[in-house]
């Protein structure tokens, strides 16, 4: 790293003095430009990880569902179509309505299990995507300010 980014310097501000002197401009510039250079690959290489994790997941996810959801429908239409025979031999008035009558308590159960479904993603907390990234962004916030409040204080001073 360039004198000054690597936290070695003795003085708690690394912002080149107004000493007007070019090689200390082109040193923070060239440093400048370094310090980015590293946070824009730290950024692509959390972009990149990310991606990869939430296309194995989401594929995954995706494949299992529909699966899920063509073997589950299979099954629910089968075991409405049993329950609505067997509800009409238990009660013979019903004369070809006990396959509605299953089939409509099986929609508002599924109906309530969703809503329970949603408000428990709703409360889960978000995915903590490029969090160093968010970090490192963080940490040059407080350093810029700290040499924003170094460079007023010495400009008074003056």
């Amino acid at each position: 790293m360039p004198d000054g980014f690597d936290g070695s310097d003795s003085s708690s501000d690394s912002f080149p003095k107004g000493s007007g002197n070019p090689s200390d401009k082109y040193r923070f510039r060239e440093g400048l430009v370094e310090h980015l250079k590293a946070r824009g690959q730290l950024l692509l290489i959390e972009a990149q990880e990310a991606r990869d994790s939430l296309g194995r997941r989401s594929s995954l996810a995706f494949t299992a569902g529909i699966i899920l959801a063509i073997g589950y429908g299979l099954i629910l239409i089968s075991g409405i179509s049993l329950l609505g025979r067997w509800l009409e031999a238990l009660s013979p008035g019903l004369s070809g309505m006990g396959w509605q009558i299953c089939a409509l308590a099986g929609g508002l159960v599924h109906f309530g299990l969703a809503l329970i479904f949603f408000r428990k993603l709703k409360q889960q907390g978000d995915l903590n995507l490029f969090e160093f990234t968010r970090a490192e962004f963080n940490k040059d916030g407080e350093w810029l300010n700290q040499v924003k409040k170094t460079s007023s204080s010495n400009e008074k001073s003056s």
